[in-house]
C-alpha cells in the first residue's frame, strides 16, 4: 500500500537545552512538518510514501528536498516557487519549564500553492491512504480549497483519508477549526482526535468523570454522526516534567475502545513529532490488518521511541518498535 500526504515543511531552529530563545546565539537546524513526519516514519516501516507540497526555489528548498529523498519519500509531486521557506523556532523545555514554539511562516512557498500546480489524479495515482492535518487546513483558505478537492477525489476513487485534528491555537481560532473540522469529517475514514478535540472543536459534552468512559462516549458519538469514520485514536499523556511523561494510546473501532499499556518516558530528548509517530504507528498497523490491541500497543511504542530521538521525525524501524512492545526497555541489541 502507498500513503500520500499534503502539508508544509518548515526549517526548524532549536535553542540548546537550558537556553531561552531570547538569549540564544546558536541554533540546531532540522526540518519538520506534521504530514512529512508521518510519511518518513512510515517509510522507515517499509511503507511506500509520497509527499505533495511546494518548496522554495533556493538552497533551503534544495535541503528539504534532499532530506525527504534521504528518507525514501517520493518527491515527484513537489513543486517549487519563489516564495520563502517557513521557519519555526523551538525553545526546549527543562524541568518545570515547558517548551515554546514561535512560527515564522507567512508568505511561504506552500502557502502560495495553486490548484493548477497539482495534478490531483496523477499525484494520487496508486495511493491507498491520503493523510492531512488540521495544521495544513489552518494555513489559508486557498489551502483548504485545494484540500477539499483532493478529499472529494479520494471519496470518488476509494482512497482512504486519514485526518489528524492537530489543533494549533497560534494558527487559527477554535471557531475556525470547529467549522472546518465539521466540514471535513464526512470525508474522513481514520481520525486522530481526543477528548479536548471532541469538546472544544466538535462541541460535544458529557457528565462522565472517568476519562476512558468519557472518551468512549465521544467516540461513540463521532462514529454515529460520521459513520464513514472506521478508526479513531488519541493518546493520554501525563506530564510529570518536561523530561518525564507517561503515554498511552487509545484506539476505537467497531464500537470498542482499546487502550495500550502505560509507558513512562523518563528522559525525553525531543517531544516534537510524538503525535505524528503515534499516527504513523496506527496507519502502519491498519495497513497490515493488525488486531486492535496490536494497533494501540505498536502506536504507543513508536511514539515512545520518537521521544528519544532528536528532530521532528521518528527514525526507528518497525522491528525496533516491535522489540519494545515484546521485550520492553533494557534489552541490548547484539
Amino acid at each position: 500500500m502507498r500513503v500520500a500526504g499534503l502539508g508544509e515543511i518548515l526549517l526548524r531552529l532549536s535553542a540548546k537545552k537550558g537556553a531561552l530563545l531570547s538569549n540564544s546565539n546558536e541554533f540546531n537546524v532540522n526540518y519538520g512538518g506534521g504530514e512529512a513526519n508521518v510519511l518518513i516514519s512510515l517509510s522507515n516501516f517499509g511503507i511506500s510514501t509520497r509527499m505533495i507540497t511546494k518548496l522554495s526555489s533556493d538552497s533551503l528548498g534544495d535541503g528539504i528536498l534532499s532530506y525527504l529523498k534521504s528518507k525514501s519519500v517520493d518527491t515527484n509531486f513537489i513543486v517549487r516557487g519563489n516564495k520563502r521557506t517557513p521557519i519555526y523556532f523551538l525553545e526546549v523545555g527543562s524541568g518545570n519549564r515547558g517548551s515554546k514554539v514561535i512560527y515564522d511562516r507567512l508568505d511561504s512557498a506552500f502557502g502560495s500553492i495553486l490548484e493548477e500546480e497539482i495534478n490531483i489524479k496523477e499525484a494520487l495515482n496508486g495511493i491507498d491512504i491520503f493523510h492531512v492535518s488540521g495544521i495544513t487546513l489552518a494555513i489559508s483558505e486557498k489551502i483548504r480549497e485545494l484540500t477539499f478537492k483532493i478529499l472529494k477525489y479520494c471519496k470518488e476513487n476509494n482512497i482512504l483519508v486519514s485526518y489528524d485534528s492537530n489543533y494549533r491555537a497560534k494558527l487559527w481560532s477554535l471557531e475556525e477549526a470547529s467549522e472546518v473540522t465539521k466540514e471535513i469529517l464526512p470525508y474522513v475514514n481514520i481520525f486522530s482526535g481526543g477528548i479536548l478535540d471532541a469538546e472544544n472543536i466538535l462541541n460535544m459534552r458529557c457528565d462522565l468523570e472517568n476519562k476512558y468512559e468519557k472518551l468512549k462516549y465521544y467516540y461513540d458519538e463521532i462514529s454515529k454522526n460520521y459513520p464513514n469514520i472506521k478508526h479513531i485514536f488519541s493518546s493520554f499523556r501525563d506530564i510529570k516534567s518536561s523530561t518525564v511523561n507517561t503515554l498511552q494510546c487509545n484506539y476505537y473501532t467497531d464500537g470498542t475502545l482499546f487502550s495500550s499499556r502505560v509507558h513512562t518516558i523518563d528522559d525525553i530528548v525531543d517531544r516534537v513529532g510524538g503525535g505524528d509517530a503515534l499516527t504513523a504507528g496506527v496507519l502502519y498497523s491498519i495497513i497490515n490488518n493488525k488486531s486492535p490491541k496490536y494497533v494501540c500497543e505498536f502506536a504507543v511504542a513508536a511514539s515512545v521511541l520518537k521521544h528519544t530521538i532528536y528532530g521532528d521525525a521518528n527514525l526507528v524501524t518497525n522491528e525496533e518498535v516491535e522489540s519494545l512492545v515484546s521485550y520492553g526497555v533494557g534489552k541490548i541489541a547484539r
